[in-house]
């Protein structure tokens, strides 16, 4: 058992570490999640430190946008970035990749440049605003060689993501120090006074597409041209990173870690008259860049927990699991598996309150498979057990009934059953006398031979050894076990038994030794029969007084087997028999007619000779013994 235990903790906790990173681990963090947001509200007094302005389908269908391509956006897009930082804005982030510019363009027969200077305005825009500008790369893609040298080399970081290994986004491991690292998102963090330096996961509340303040482009183009306008820009830009990237569908979107979280309805949405764009299964680019820079700035970030804090977890889980693989009922442990499962999610849930990001499958691997090797190896030893009791105290009870009492793990009912059996008396014969001149341990020795033997062809032919008497044996055919025909099987144990004679004389070196057998059938109770403290499984009934009753009989008649007429009749004619004697046998009130085989072996020296078949016996296979 503690051999047991060590191994499952130990595997326990193996598995619980490695469980880290596996391919279910993402989509259980995200639930977990979604649970904590269906019991936690937004604290509605921190405002959102990063907005999103969309280039979205309500902006291209404007009348202001709907004739220009995206390509010419350049002019559009300093107007509405100089809005922003105008209004107070920290810095302007571009989730696009400008790496067409419109005053490159050459007629291919004329080479002429018709639209030199259009790009002015923007290019412009970028160098006043140098320190508060980030324009976006990837790693197939950069910004024209004019827009990234008035950008600067500090305004232009590597927008991407990296998803997880089930493609969802999740985390995001910042550069050190955040100046001069080449992400787009530690960029925009710096420049709003943020700080990061292990890798995190945010923490989102509701869906990115419902809560992320956001503003359609025209929204802001609008808002610039009139003065209240630009109130209502400042309390939307006032002290955030202001992000401008695309909220088209299937253009640029990836699935995040928020998509099962609820939404926030449109009512509390901080968001234009041009309102946001339709809510997705998979998530906009440019919110899940906001998330991910919003989350340092707000405190919604979980890191890694020290490394100790896991192998700690894990063991401790894996002990738990252990334990209650070993002590608990097999019936309690899906219970005790769920319950340690539900403790192990249930830290995750307190290290996100905390800031740590328990990896969720840590502690409940642990624990389970822990329980599920300690089950494995408990249930080992049970049916070990099970196997040694039953072979040890099938020296003592049938096997069936040990088997019985293993599986329902209680004592069987007093009383029983009704069935119809074979009961057997075997005797050893001269007992008495050999006992008076041997030594008590060469009586033991001898009887425990002849019981050995004769417990040997017991068994061979399917019979039950009820109990020992004295120098005597009682056997049972057709209880506790089942048998096809019991009445040939004793008959055959008993003609078996005789024939040992012999080889009993000669083992045990007592030449005067004999036997006498006795067989009745009949209904007998068969069940337990004793009180609270001690009790018996056994037979009884008239059946097996009757048979007690037959031995002398034999005795009388010198023979070593003598049964009964419910014994002899099913016989066949294979068995020739011997009509010994029938009356009424002490204490019965009905007849008894009492048999025993034709057959030289069955009688003792000094019994009456066995008389001629005749062809006038009106059985063929039965002779009357003279009296």
């Amino acid at each position: 058992m503690i051999l047991i235990a060590v191994t499952a903790m130990a595997a326990g906790t193996v598995l619980g570490l490695y469980s880290q990173r596996a391919i279910w681990e993402g989509w259980v963090s995200d639930r977990l999640l979604q649970l904590r947001a269906a019991f936690s509200a937004p604290d509605e007094a921190v405002r959102e430190p990063v907005a999103v302005v969309g280039l979205d389908r309500v902006s291209l269908a404007s009348d202001r946008l709907a004739s220009v391509p995206r390509v010419f956006m350049t002019p559009v897009m300093a107007e509405a970035g100089q809005a922003v930082l105008d209004a107070g804005a920290l810095a302007v982030g571009y989730d696009f990749v400008f790496a067409f510019s419109a005053d490159a363009f050459a007629d291919p027969v004329t080479a002429e440049q018709p639209l030199r200077g259009f790009d002015r305005p923007f290019l412009g825009f970028l160098y006043k605003n140098r320190g508060k500008i980030v324009v976006a790369k990837t790693s197939t893609g950069v910004p024209h060689r004019a827009i990234s040298a008035a950008a600067g080399v500090e305004g232009v970081r590597l927008a991407e993501v990296t998803p997880d290994g089930d493609g969802v986004v999740r985390w995001h491991t910042p550069g050190s120090p955040l100046a001069q690292s080449p992400k787009f998102i530690d960029a925009l963090l710096h420049a709003a006074g943020g700080n990061a330096e292990d890798r995190y996961i945010a923490v989102p509340e509701r869906r990115l597409a419902t809560s992320v303040p956001y503003l359609s482009l025209i929204d802001v183009l609008s808002l610039a041209e009139t003065e209240e306008g630009r109130e209502s820009l400042k309390e939307f830009a006032a002290g955030r990173v202001i992000l401008f990237g695309s909220t088209l569908p299937n253009e640029d979107e990836h699935l995040y870690s928020g998509r099962f979280l609820p939404s926030m309805g449109l009512e509390d949405a901080e968001t234009g008259d041009s309102g946001r764009p339709p809510l997705r299964y998979a998530t906009a680019g440019v919110f899940i860049l906001a998330d991910l820079i919003g989350a340092p700035l707000s405190d919604r970030t979980a890191v890694d927990p020290p490394a100790a804090s896991l192998y700690l977890a894990a063991a401790v889980f894996a002990v738990a699991g252990a334990l209650a693989g070993l002590a608990l009922a097999l019936i309690i442990l899906p219970l005790a598996a769920i319950g340690l499962a539900a403790a192990g999610l249930a830290i995750t849930l307190v290290g996100l309150e905390a800031g740590y990001f328990v990896p969720p499958g840590v502690a409940p691997v642990a624990a389970v498979s822990a329980l599920g090797l300690a089950v494995l190896g408990k249930v080992g030893i049970l049916q070990r057990r099970e196997r040694s009791l039953v072979r040890l105290f099938g020296h003592y009870l049938a096997p069936d009934v040990i088997k019985q009492m293993a599986t329902s793990e209680q004592l069987p009912e007093l009383g029983g059953e009704t069935r119809p059996v074979i009961v057997a008396f075997i005797d050893i014969v001269g007992f008495t006398k050999m006992s008076e001149r041997l030594p008590d341990h060469e009586v033991v020795r001898v009887v425990n031979t002849c019981f050995d033997a004769i417990g040997e062809v017991i068994t061979k032919h399917e019979g039950y050894i009820d109990k020992y008497i004295g120098d005597a044996i009682m056997a049972v055919w057709n209880a506790p076990n089942k048998v096809a025909h019991p009445e040939r099987a004793a008959v055959e144990a008993a003609r078996d038994i005789i024939h040992l004679l012999d080889e009993l004389k000669r083992i045990t070196g007592q030449s005067g030794l004999d036997l006498r057998i006795a067989l009745n059938g009949g209904p007998v109770l068969v069940g337990d029969i004793g009180g609270i403290h001690r009790r018996s499984f056994t037979v009884m009934g008239t059946t097996v007084n009757t048979a007690s009753r037959i031995e002398s009989v034999a005795k009388d008649h010198s023979v070593r087997l003598a049964f009964s007429a419910p014994v002899a009749d099913p016989l066949g004619k294979d068995y020739p028999l011997v009509r010994l004697w029938s009356g009424q046998l002490r204490g019965l009130t009905t007849e008894t007619v009492v048999y025993t085989l034709d057959d030289a072996a069955m009688f003792m020296e000094g019994a009456p000779a066995r008389p001629e078949r005749t062809e006038a016996e009106t059985s063929p296979r039965v002779v009357q013994i003279p009296r």
